[in-house]
């Protein structure tokens, strides 16, 4: 599956990623919302292959150049739902790409016949759950200390909160219809 907004490409990702998915990945080393300790362009190479194999995943890409900037997750859950996810390249936050993919994936999701779509963010990173709740997600739990990326110095777990987002079928209001949206479903 491809599909196209004004900007980008959500695809499968390829072999030829390597170079930057390993950019943007190798940035989330210390991150304290995601999980990527010990990247390096050896394991870059074992994400990309899972990527590779994946149908969940979907590059992010520009347009105009054709460099990956990050990628999408749309994973299938139990009882018609789907998971997402994203990470974009810290290079090109700001620029409205996150939210551009997000609601793409979002349409395509619900036209394909999700029920329910969920996605899951630190608490501490606005910028995520304030683009959850743009893309008319709603918030429906803080879970306490049910994660860890991370260990302290005695290797101990370094727990974090999550909140979870959500939003149904029937509370979906359509994006408003634009010449990207009639591109998106005639490349589908």
């Amino acid at each position: 599956m491809e599909l196209f907004t004004e900007r980008l490409i959500l695809r499968s990702f390829q072999e030829t990623d390597l170079d930057d998915l390993y950019e943007f990945l190798s940035q989330l080393e210390n991150d304290e919302f995601e999980g990527y300790p010990g990247i390096t362009r050896e394991s870059s190479l074992e994400h990309l292959k899972q990527r590779v194999e994946s149908e969940e995943f979907y590059a992010v890409v520009l347009k105009e150049t054709g460099k990956v900037i990050g990628n999408i997750y749309c994973g299938k859950r139990d009882y018609h739902s789907k998971k997402v996810g994203y990470i974009i390249n810290k290079d090109y936050q700001r620029c409205g790409y996150a939210a551009e993919a997000l609601f793409a994936m979002i349409r395509e999701a619900f036209r394909q016949g999700a029920h329910r779509i969920y996605a899951e963010c630190d608490p501490r990173n606005e910028s995520s759950w304030r683009l959850l709740e743009k893309a008319g997600l709603r918030r429906e739990a803080h879970l306490r200390e049910n994660i860890f990326f991370h260990r302290d110095d005695q290797g101990n777990p370094i727990w974090k909160d999550t909140y979870m987002y959500a939003i149904l079928s029937r509370e979906y209001i359509q994006y408003p219809e634009t010449e990207t949206n009639s591109e998106e479903r005639n490349h589908v």
